[in-house]
């Protein structure tokens, strides 16, 4: 890993503008085959709250190779990354407002279009700036993640527009994203085209 942490520290220029106050803590599990080569890289555990850059932290984890495990059999472990913002705007953690969970609630079902992010649903971590907009999203999982799914959930929820704001602050709130989440609009009644109506 030490070889390729100045790879791992660029991913965060792809937080752009979220580099004034995205930060924290990412959890990578690998598992490796006996080889040593990562079958998979997952964000398990998330404090940080930028889908771009986890995917790019992702991509480059995909490619280290380790030595081959003890036995040539395949290992798991987990590796904590961590990331500093510029500190250019001030966060607050935003836990149990009533506020947020009505928010959720009503945006939820913007989601289903996306489809199934996996088999366990995700946990969400999120920064809502002043004006109500959500800027920056990140996702962590214990099974892995479609990665479509996932890059639609990220631009649905920054479509969201929240009530629970602070004036100068950014809060950064968590939600858990279920594996199924039901359409807001009831489908469409069928007709039954080309039959006569009785009167």
């Amino acid at each position: 890993m030490n070889a390729h942490l100045v790879e791992v520290r660029g991913c965060y220029d792809r937080a752009g503008h979220a580099q004034r106050y995205a930060a924290g803590k990412l959890t990578l599990r690998f598992l490796v085959s006996g080889d040593g080569a990562p079958r998979e890289v997952l964000v398990v555990g998330n404090d940080l709250g930028n889908y771009a850059v986890e995917r790019c932290v992702v991509e480059v984890c995909r490619r280290i190779k380790f030595p081959a495990p003890e036995g040539h059999k395949s290992t798991t472990f987990e590796y904590p990354v961590e990331f500093r913002s510029t500190e250019e705007m001030k966060v607050q953690d935003l836990d149990d407002s009533p506020k947020l969970d009505r928010d959720v609630a009503a945006q939820l079902s913007s989601l289903a279009a996306c489809g199934p992010l996996g088999e366990t649903g995700a946990s969400a971590l999120f920064y809502i700036e002043p004006n109500g907009t959500i800027s920056s999203v990140g996702l962590a999982a214990d099974s892995a993640l479609d990665e479509q799914a996932s890059a639609c959930t990220v631009k649905e929820m920054r479509h969201w527009k929240m009530s629970a704001t602070l004036p100068g602050r950014v809060l950064r709130c968590r939600m858990n994203i279920p594996p199924v989440i039901a359409a807001a609009d009831p489908p469409a009644p069928r007709t039954l085209a080309g039959r006569r109506r009785r009167r």
